[in-house]
């Protein structure tokens, strides 16, 4: 799992200022020791925003968005009026606060002074269901953005401890212990795009029979044949296809006749998507485009690029069906395990098994004809070559005068050989 560490406001944005700090330098010294205390855990760190850059909202975003981390931590310090103290953790409005939890249970540990918890709602509008904190509304559901403050940087006992080196250490790490414990309780087995099907094309096919009875299962054969090419699991591509599709039965706004087989570029009543001139360039352009989700490899050697979306994909951003969450799908939020809980559904109700066989039964010997009582002087002769021609059909026939002048010739002949 991807972290990737934000260190709050830069640039011509200095955040709060008090005691003669701004914000932004005191966060980069936090934001680099998190991100070392992270890493000495194991954890893989995206460090490219700590600098002292400004971002636009839309920009920062992005940039969370576009990295591939699971998890966004922007460091920060507080100010109020000078009087209130203590650490916080702000989550989302649509997550749990597992994560905050174990991040302030953690701090707490320290005995640092620890404040709050809290996720707080957009009040642009009465009700509604967004977030406050930009950074957070506008990475959601794509990451799980986290906003650390680490204390009052304008109340004076607040900003000795926080601009304490031993503090700033001790604090960094318990953040980094809350962080790490939360990944390893939350560890889920994900399913690789990359890989050998576990379903077989008979399995497949008989699944779409029974739900789309007029359709032609041929199609199951060309995801095997393609996705062979690229390494992708050719039975959880189809799923996924089937499950774009409602079963090859195009009810949504995608055609039959675009052999648009997983909604490439769809986003709409007003805009159906990609076509592509051929079944077979249909399904190469998904098997494609999930190729791009799961690697960073170049395209397999003489391979035509159908996908006119491939360049649009963060390479190797999603390299398992449930990284596809939040991105083929938004807001996706189980997208890529419906394929595997299919899967699965499939293999009970179809078991690949192979089909009754007649038991194996001994055939009779063929009969054979009777070896006829001159055959074996016959064969002596030839073999002796005193017999230019085989005669063996013929041993019960009458000779005629010149071939037997012609077998005494030769007897006489090898008699005198031997004189």
């Amino acid at each position: 799992m991807k972290i990737i560490i934000d260190s709050g406001h830069g640039g011509k944005d200095p955040g709060a200022v008090a005691f003669g700090m701004t914000e932004k330098y005191l966060n980069l010294i936090f934001a680099e020791l998190l991100a070392t205390q992270l890493e000495n855990l194991n954890i893989d760190v995206d460090r490219s925003l700590i600098n002292d850059i400004y971002y636009t909202p839309k920009e920062l975003t992005d940039l969370i968005k576009d990295s591939g981390a699971s998890i966004c931590i922007s460091c920060h310090n507080n100010a109020f009026n000078g009087t209130v103290r203590g650490f916080e953790v702000i989550h989302s409005i649509h997550t749990k606060d597992t994560l905050a939890k174990s991040i302030f249970e953690e701090v707490k540990k320290t005995n640092f002074i620890v404040r709050r918890v809290f996720s707080r709602r957009s009040t642009v509008a009465p009700g509604s269901d967004q977030d406050y904190y930009y950074i957070i509304r506008l990475t959601h559901p794509h990451v799980e953005t986290i906003i650390v403050e680490f204390g009052f940087m304008d109340n004076a006992e607040d900003f000795k401890m926080l601009t304490d080196s031993v503090w700033q250490q001790r604090l960094t790490a318990a953040v980094a212990t809350g962080i790490s414990q939360y990944i390893s309780s939350n560890i889920v087995t994900k399913t690789s795009i990359l890989g050998t099907s576990i379903l077989t094309p008979p399995q497949l096919k008989s699944a779409l029979k029974a739900v789309n009875h007029s359709i032609d299962p041929g199609i199951v054969d060309i995801y095997y044949t393609i996705s062979s090419v690229y390494g992708i699991k050719a039975d959880l591509a189809f799923i996924q296809s089937i499950h774009e599709t409602n079963w090859l039965r195009f009810t949504g706004v995608v055609q039959p006749e675009q052999n648009n087989f997983s909604g490439l570029g769809a986003t709409g009543p007003n805009n159906p998507g990609l076509s592509f001139p051929t079944v077979a360039a249909g399904v190469e352009a998904h098997i494609q485009h999930l190729f791009a989700y799961a690697t960073i490899l170049p395209l397999p050697a003489g391979r035509i690029l159908y996908d006119k979306r491939f360049n649009l994909v963060q390479r190797g951003s999603a390299p398992s069906w449930e990284d596809l969450n939040g991105k083929w799908a938004v807001p996706g939020i189980g997208y890529g395990e419906k394929f595997v809980a299919m899967q699965n559904t499939i293999l009970k109700t179809y078991p690949d098994k192979l089909p009754d066989t007649p038991p194996i039964t001994e055939k009779p010997p063929i009969p054979q004809p009777p070896v006829h009582w001159a055959k074996s002087c016959h064969d002596a002769l030839t073999e002796a070559g005193l017999l230019s021609n085989d005669h063996t059909d013929t041993l019960d026939e009458s000779a005629s005068k010149g071939v037997l002048f012609c077998l005494v010739n030769s007897l006489r002949k090898e008699l005198m050989k031997n004189e």
